[in-house]
């Protein structure tokens, strides 16, 4: 799990990142004799080291470089609507996350409530982690007329084209 055979530089390597810090060691053939030795040392060092180290990050609320939206959990998705031989351009803010019974999450259309309001709906159904509208509507009016609305339309970093 947490070890390397590397065989150009004859060693093991042991490898371990938490809070984005990385905990290495080698363990070389020439210290150990065998790959069994150097593995085995190895695998002593990462459980020591497991045990003095804080538990991993979990990924659910981590903000990655790859977010776009501003919001764990948010994304901005684009589709063209056809009907009766014409496109209509489709945004859509939509909330996933692990465990969601819809599979690629819930949405609420820019058209029809606009481009913050279907932010910030999205919004609360990721912190709800909920897929009832109704409960999500009821969340939104008591929301609205907060200080924390203001600050979550500021972390929203695009819009739609």
């Amino acid at each position: 799990m947490h070890l390397t055979r590397n065989e150009t530089e004859k060693c093991v390597m042991a490898r371990i990142v938490r809070q984005k810090k990385l905990h290495q060691k080698n363990f070389t053939l020439k210290q150990f004799g065998t790959w069994a030795k150097a593995e085995t040392a190895a695998r002593k060092w990462v459980k020591v080291t497991l045990a003095e180290l804080p538990p991993p990050i979990g990924m659910k609320n981590r903000m990655t470089s790859r977010n776009t939206s501003g919001v764990v959990g948010v994304r901005l998705v684009h589709a063209v609507r056809r009907r009766e031989d014409k496109e209509y351009p489709d945004w859509r803010w939509i909330a996933f996350w692990p465990g969601c019974p819809n599979s690629g999450g819930i949405g609420w259309s820019v058209n029809k409530y606009g481009d913050e309001h279907a932010f910030v709906l999205a919004c609360l159904a990721r912190k709800l982690e909920s897929v009832d509208r109704d409960a999500i509507d009821a969340e939104f009016e008591t929301f609205k007329t907060t200080r924390d609305y203001k600050r979550l339309l500021k972390l929203k970093q695009i819009t739609p084209a």
